[in-house]
């Protein structure tokens, strides 16, 4: 069968495009019908339909639940563009018909998360209540093909020291917000807190948190190491979760190497305290990255507007 664009449109409809991409995301028909609130045998009737149509299986069942096809991928990958586009323009209308509403989904690293999404979440609060904030945390690796193909709308991060070379740079436009510090922390106690020619040699031996290895903070962390004549210390837990580096510098001895917007909120709170080396530490640029060939809907607008104030 050839398929033309005029009969993709006659008989191919947004809703089963919204299901197909639902169990491929859930993982099987019974949890893609509860996220929808339909019935199983309705969200299996459109799975069907659709491999009617495109006369071969889009999924491949098993045990363990459902996984696409060759074929599925290639659809689910316009699905999810056509789908961002969907969103767009539900968040278009509803701007016009309502004032200014809608869903907006951000992409971020952890350290962005503690600090400036928080500020430019209250901005956006307060200036439309109503639109909805969805926040996914992951490494840029994998946020960029999310918000290349239309699952995420905007991602907020370190910008890379090798962007312009990246493959991502001819799909991605970067907007630079702020340049980054980096600070060596400890719990509020730590004995070298007082030190009066405090070097990080001397800090070198105590029990370190550094980031994982596939992380950019952790190619800043082992650089700094090098730069002083350093080893990258022995004694390490690998972590991004601030919630767990926090509770283990508690014990008085732990030192991590963490953002300076990420660890203020906590040494204004006590929990923490900055060493003072003597001279700054220099992380990068912390950028807003959006998708070059799709344009932001309202309530994704607003959103970057309300990080730039931020």
């Amino acid at each position: 069968m050839k398929y033309t664009d005029s009969s993709i449109t006659r008989k191919l409809k947004f809703h089963q495009l919204m299901v197909f991409e639902q169990v491929v995301l859930s993982g099987s028909m019974l949890r893609a019908s509860q996220m929808l609130n339909l019935t199983q045998p309705a969200v299996s009737k459109v799975i069907h339909d659709l491999e009617v149509y495109f006369d071969s299986p889009l999924l491949v069942r098993g045990n363990r639940g459902v996984v696409p096809t060759e074929l599925g991928e290639l659809v689910l990958k316009r699905a999810k563009l056509l789908m961002a586009e969907l969103r767009s323009l539900t968040d278009e209308v509803n701007a016009f018909q309502e004032g200014t509403s809608g869903h907006v989904v951000v992409g971020t690293l952890i350290s962005a998360s503690v600090s400036l999404l928080p500020k430019a979440i209250r901005l956006l609060k307060q200036r439309a209540p109503n639109v909805m904030v969805s926040l996914r945390v992951g490494q840029m690796d994998q946020l960029f093909p999310a918000v290349e193909v239309g699952d995420v709308d905007l991602v907020v991060g370190r910008v890379p020291d090798d962007w312009r070379w990246r493959d991502e740079a001819n799909s991605l436009t970067v907007e630079t917000l702020y340049s980054e510090e980096l600070c060596i922390v400890a719990g509020a106690k730590h004995p070298l807190h007082e030190s009066q020619s405090l070097t990080l040699e001397k800090l070198h031996h105590f029990p370190w948190v550094l980031p994982t290895r596939e992380s950019l903070l952790r190619r800043t962390a082992d650089k700094l190491f090098a730069e002083e004549g350093l080893t990258v210390p022995s004694n390490v837990v690998e972590s991004l979760s601030i919630l767990t580096n926090l509770t283990l510098m508690q014990d008085q001895e732990t030192v991590a190497l963490m953002p300076y917007e990420a660890a203020s909120p906590f040494a204004e709170a006590g929990l923490l305290k900055v060493f003072k080396l003597g001279k700054s530490l220099a992380f990068g640029d912390i950028g807003c990255f959006s998708a070059s060939g799709r344009e932001l809907g309202p309530a994704a607008k607003l959103f970057r507007e309300c990080l730039k104030e931020a």
